[in-house]
């Protein structure tokens, strides 16, 4: 069903206090706050929303299309070695989390902590994102400085758990504002470049570590 028409100003002053109420959680956002904060009627938000599921998904489709947009108009073209551009695309990614904490805090949750009644929207809306978000990461990417024994997939699959647990950590200090920017970004420059030079020599792996 089409949405309704809902002047762009007012859209985007329930964008922002939708995400400043949902980041606090799904069920504890209040909808009562987001009309008080975005100026407008309880009436007129479910007209224009239908409900707190279209609204949330709504909010979350939003966040997701201006962080991408903002993402890649920032970080201009890409390098084609897989560790620099990983390098360039994470450090503007910190750039956006210091301009604009409670949006990334609330992408967090919602990927992290979906609302039950909304989690095969959120799963289908992740899986389109991370499709968007590999294809782009790998157009004209240069594998040619890798080791001939590691795989590209492998390399991605490193990549990817090396920027989610440290995205983690910067998000689980709560307040971003306050995090000491600079210094994280010279602590990621140091992990990228030990995923270049690698931390110990190459051994056979132990036949005790295997599972029976």
């Amino acid at each position: 069903m089409r949405q309704p028409y809902i002047d762009e100003q007012k859209r985007q002053r329930v964008i922002r206090a939708g995400i400043e109420e949902f980041a606090k959680g799904y069920e504890a956002a209040s909808t009562n706050e987001i009309v008080r904060k975005a100026g407008i009627s309880k009436g007129l938000l479910f007209h224009y929303f239908g409900n707190k599921k279209n609204l949330y998904m709504s909010v979350f489709r939003e966040v997701v299309q201006q962080t991408t947009e903002a993402l890649f108009s920032r970080v201009g073209e890409l390098p084609s070695d897989v560790i620099e551009r990983m390098t360039r695309l994470a450090l503007t990614k910190l750039e956006l989390y210091r301009e604009d904490p409670e949006a990334w805090l609330f992408l967090a949750d919602a990927v992290s902590n979906p609302p039950d009644e909304l989690k095969q929207e959120m799963r289908s809306a992740q899986a389109e994102l991370t499709d968007y978000g590999m294809k782009t990461f790998l157009a004209g990417l240069d594998f040619a400085g890798l080791r001939s024994d590691v795989k590209p997939a492998q390399l991605l699959k490193f990549v990817q758990l090396l920027l989610k647990g440290l995205e983690q950590e910067c998000l689980s200090k709560g307040d971003l504002a306050a995090l000491d920017w600079e210094e994280v970004m010279e602590e990621f420059i140091v992990y990228t470049e030990l995923l270049r030079t690698g931390i110990g020599c190459r051994r056979e792996p132990d036949p005790g570590l295997h599972m029976r």
